[in-house]
């Protein structure tokens, strides 16, 4: 927890020796922004995640812009700007495929501030100045500005000196501020992960006590944060630490219900681990491919392990529909990408049947999908006659995919 006393809190600056971030890494479109603003007549800087992972020495995956504009000054001002959100008004800013988001710095907003009975912000378009913008952020970490002026770093919360001490800690009291938006909850899980951070044992402990409010997330928010978390390059450890935290429950049931049972949760890992190392080469995941990972412990808990031939499709496919049924509740999976998720299960039956009647089975679009996800079944211990070593030495190109498109 950070308690600064805002009123009489002088910012500490960092100069480009100290922080070591070179202009030349800086994403040229924001760079174009920025200059854009102060050439307006505004103030305008690099904010949050693509400082911090510069600092780390990672790439980032944006360049976010922050500025005393409005939203409405900021469309004026900039090209092929459109204004986004209800609850938080943004503006993002086009050049061919990028998309660059700039927001304006905000003010707490006090008793204005829209909330739920349970102290989740429902709307908070209020507008302040830096310094309120620094304290009105989530972690030390994610309230860094950078001038690209002077490349100086602006630091009002000592995200800086944690950033260099590894450590992850909330700005201002961790219990109302996971309350405001509990989502911040699974972002702590993703950056104690993500960048090897410590964890203060009083966040901690909020974590775990608060992660009960993820129920109030909406399903469809829900769904983008598991793909941030599972589809990044570090699912394994998110998810260890999910469990860990008691985290898991409340985001996807199903899921850490199984997880008592260490077979399925040794194969949930083992999947985690082969899309991990599909990250680091490059390789594209796709979210069906991770749900079917994760929810395949629920349906082998009401059709069984499906390991002989006796397992009918239809019995798999209302079980499947039953699964993802109940999945909805908690996280709003897009059809298209359910029905992709019901392909891959049903290959789990198709597959047992060895040689098959017709090679068109091999140019079915989920056939590599299926193919993988029974290898993982087989390296998790399931006996399936031989069926993956079969697939194996008999499909026309066996060079292994791990997923399709």
């Amino acid at each position: 927890m950070v308690n600064h006393n805002q009123k009489n809190h002088s910012p500490e600056l960092y100069a480009q020796p100290q922080h070591k971030i070179k202009i030349k890494q800086i994403d040229s479109h924001a760079k174009e922004i920025i200059n854009n603003l102060n050439k307006s007549g505004f103030k305008a800087y690099l904010v949050g995640g693509c400082i911090r992972d510069l600092i780390l020495n990672k790439n980032p995956k944006d360049f976010d812009v922050v500025t005393d504009a409005t939203p409405e000054q900021i469309k004026q001002t900039i090209p092929r700007s459109r204004i986004i959100g209800r609850r938080f008004k943004l503006v993002h800013v086009r050049k061919g495929r990028k998309i660059t988001e700039v927001s304006t710095f905000r003010s707490k907003g006090g008793k204005r501030t829209s909330k739920t009975n349970k102290g989740i912000v429902l709307k908070d378009n209020f507008y302040g100045t830096i310094k309120e913008d620094a304290f009105r952020r989530d972690f030390t970490i994610n309230s860094l500005y950078l001038d690209i002026r002077d490349m100086k770093i602006i630091d009002y919360t000592g995200g800086f000196k944690d950033l260099n001490n590894r450590e992850l800690s909330c700005i201002g009291d961790s219990k109302l501020r996971l309350r405001e938006d509990p989502i911040r909850i699974i972002r702590a899980t993703r950056f104690l992960c993500n960048l090897d951070l410590k964890l203060k044992k009083s966040l901690k402990k909020d974590l775990i006590n608060f992660a009960h409010l993820l129920q109030e997330i909406p399903p469809a928010r829900r769904y983008e944060e598991i793909l941030k978390l599972f589809l990044t390059g570090n699912a394994e450890n998110n998810f260890i630490t999910l469990l860990e935290l008691h985290i898991l429950k409340y985001l996807l049931p199903i899921t850490a219900k199984q997880c008592s049972n260490e077979k399925h949760k040794s194969f949930i890992l083992n999947a985690l681990s082969n899309s991990d190392a599909r990250v680091k080469k490059g390789l594209p995941l796709t979210p069906a491919f991770l749900f079917s990972v994760l929810l395949w412990p629920g349906l082998t808990e009401k059709v069984g392990d499906i390991n002989s031939k006796k397992t009918k499709l239809p019995v798999l496919l209302r079980s499947s529909n039953i699964i993802i049924k109940q999945c909805r509740q908690d996280c709003f999976i897009p059809k298209r990408i359910e029905n992709m998720i019901k392909e891959i299960w049903e290959f789990q039956i198709k597959l047992l049947k060895f040689p098959p009647k017709s090679k068109l089975i091999f140019s079915h679009r989920r056939f590599r999908a299926g193919y993988d996800f029974l290898l993982l079944r087989e390296e998790a211990g399931v006996n399936l006659g031989g069926a993956g070593k079969w697939w194996k030495e008999n499909q026309p190109n066996s060079k292994r995919s791990y997923q399709n498109k």
